[in-house]
C-alpha cells in the first residue's frame, strides 16, 4: 500500500467592506501565507509544547511582500480578538478530505481607520507568535464602514 500525504497549511483572506446599513460594498480576497513562526506553531502541537492558540487578529499599513521568516507585521497599527471559533461551525472538511477553519473579526466604524495594506494572525494580544502575514491593496478604511476579516485555512 503506498500512502502518501503532506501536511502544508494554506489558505485565503477574504475582506468584506460593509456600509452603516449592512450593505456589501467591496469584497477583496488574498492568498494566505504562513511565516515559519506559524509553522512552528503547529509543530509544537506535535511535541507537546504549551503555546497558546491563535487569538488575534493584526492590521498594519507596511507593503513589504511576505517573507517566510517574518514574525511580525510591517507596521501593525491595531489588534484585537478573534471572534469565538465554535468548532462544530467553523471545522469543516473540504473536497479533498482535509480540514478547513474559518477565522473572523471585525474592525468596526472607528476601529483602525486608515489606509491599511496588511493583516495576520497572532497568539497573543501584544506580540506574540505571527502565524500568518498577508498584503492587500490598500482599503483606505474610514468610519463611514466596517470590515470584516475572514480567514480560511486549510489542513
Amino acid at each position: 500500500m503506498n500512502l502518501q500525504d503532506a501536511l502544508d497549511p494554506r489558505g485565503q483572506l477574504t475582506v468584506r467592506k460593509m456600509d452603516a446599513h449592512d450593505t456589501l460594498v467591496e469584497t477583496i480576497h488574498v492568498h494566505n501565507n504562513i511565516v515559519l513562526s506559524g509553522r512552528d506553531l503547529i509543530a509544537k502541537l506535535f511535541v507537546k509544547q504549551p503555546i497558546d492558540p491563535v487569538s488575534h487578529v493584526a492590521v498594519g499599513t507596511g507593503d513589504t511582500p511576505v517573507g517566510a521568516s517574518d514574525a511580525a507585521l510591517a507596521k501593525e497599527v491595531f489588534r484585537k480578538p478573534i471572534a469565538p471559533v465554535d468548532p462544530s461551525r467553523h471545522i469543516t472538511t473540504t473536497d479533498a478530505n482535509k480540514r478547513k477553519v474559518t477565522i473572523t473579526a471585525d474592525l468596526d466604524f472607528g476601529e483602525a481607520n486608515g489606509a491599511l495594506t496588511e493583516a495576520g494572525l497572532f497568539n497573543a494580544a501584544a506580540a506574540g507568535v505571527m502565524y500568518n502575514r498577508v498584503v492587500f491593496p490598500p482599503i483606505n478604511k474610514t468610519a463611514d464602514f466596517k470590515l470584516t476579516l475572514i480567514w480560511e485555512i486549510i489542513f
